[in-house]
């Protein structure tokens, strides 16, 4: 059994790349905050939810991929770009709040050291589960 192709830990994989990429987006914002012009951008967060949604309200039989040739069912979570304006824009155009990036970024922080956290008693879990009984 691949462990790296549960439900549970695709998922969780799939929210770290997410968040990821989310830190290099703020990163970004953060070092283009006094650029003319300049949108901050950041990644909707509504596709993971979607993702988590469907995954936890499937219940039934779901599809298994038995062969590596075959398409995987269900797909990755995309990882959509969005331009969103901080508070204010100031007279140049730029839209970079950078207060409103540091939260961003220690927001994104917390919740990928969660995932790491989950991803660690997942492991634990499985680990308890294969060792032989007394």
């Amino acid at each position: 059994m691949d462990l790296a192709n549960t439900p549970f830990f695709s998922l969780l994989r799939a929210r770290l790349d997410q968040l990821s990429e989310r830190q290099r987006l703020i990163a970004e914002n953060i070092a283009n905050a006094s650029t003319p012009n300049y949108r901050p951008r950041d990644i909707d967060t509504a596709a993971f939810e979607r993702a988590l949604a469907s995954a936890s309200s499937g219940g039934g039989l779901a599809m298994a991929r038995t062969h590596p040739g075959h398409m995987a069912a269900g797909g990755a979570i995309e990882t959509r770009i969005v331009t969103r304006d901080d508070g204010e824009t100031t007279i140049d155009g730029n839209a970079v709040v950078l207060e409103e990036q540091m939260a961003r970024a220690a927001e994104t922080r917390m919740a990928f050291e969660t995932g790491i956290a989950l991803y660690q008693k997942g492991l634990e879990l499985m680990r308890l589960a294969a060792r032989p009984p007394r």
